[in-house]
């Protein structure tokens, strides 16, 4: 997972039920300059990232139906370099060393000064760029295999691991668009154009419903995520590279 997006903005999710102070930590990050999206539960937080992976997850633990410690441990497992910062009210010794183990990256016990939240999640993306760029220049090779591939002549797509996902010709077509674009972002008019459609609102919706199911397809079969984000109200973008051929 790329620690930011290609314009340089973190993707932020907030996870807490109270509605006032997610408002408040919200309002804080956007004016920091993070791109922030909010939830009130875990299965708030689950819908979310099936439309689009995030950097790191502002987690509250008391939460309802869900405990934020069993949300952590389920983000840890399945998205190992997401950023986790716990936010609670839990301030003894053994709740904070539950906190870290069952997937923490960061435990914070409000109240909390926005600006050490702040900081806090700059550190973990710091910390995750550093090793990322000293994995790759040790061993180049190795940082080749950490990459998605794209074949548009068989159209599948290949994860990191080695699972391969099959691919319908409109996909393979979504995906070369937004790779020739080296992370840059793609209207969704442009998208529409290049699987030979008018620019309709209708058309530029059935490309929205496109994404929706080829982000779940990929994550279900390969049990990882391709950083395909959008750009609200105005296309899509890929925060990490594909190799095509």
């Amino acid at each position: 997972m790329n620690s930011k997006r290609s314009n340089g903005t973190i993707d932020i999710i907030i996870v807490e039920d109270n509605a006032l102070l997610r408002a408040e930590v919200s309002a804080y990050l956007q004016r920091v300059g993070m791109a922030v999206r909010t939830a009130e539960c875990g299965a708030e937080l689950d819908q979310l990232l099936a439309e689009a992976p995030t950097d790191v997850v502002v987690l509250d633990l008391g939460l309802p139906a869900e405990d934020g410690t069993v949300i952590a441990q389920r983000l840890r497992d399945l998205y190992p370099a997401m950023g986790i910062v716990m936010v609670t009210a839990r301030g003894q010794v053994a709740e904070r060393v539950l906190g870290y183990a069952t997937g923490a990256d960061i435990y914070l016990v409000k109240p909390v000064d926005y600006s050490e939240l702040e900081a806090a999640i700059r550190a973990i993306l710091r910390g995750r760029t550093d090793q990322t760029a000293t994995s790759s220049a040790d061993d180049p090779a190795a940082a080749q295999q950490t990459l998605w591939r794209l074949d548009t002549h068989a159209r599948s797509l290949t994860a990191p691991s080695g699972e391969t996902v099959t691919l319908t010709h409109t996909e393979t077509d979504i995906l070369s668009c937004l790779c020739e674009a080296a992370g840059q972002t793609v209207s969704r008019a442009v998208i529409t154009a290049r699987l030979g459609r008018d620019a309709t609102i209708s058309n530029h919706r059935s490309v929205d419903q496109i994404v929706s199911r080829l982000r779940r397809k990929i994550a279900s079969r390969t049990n990882s995520e391709v950083t395909l984000r959008s750009a609200y109200g105005h296309g899509y973008y890929l925060a990490q590279t594909i190799l095509e051929n």
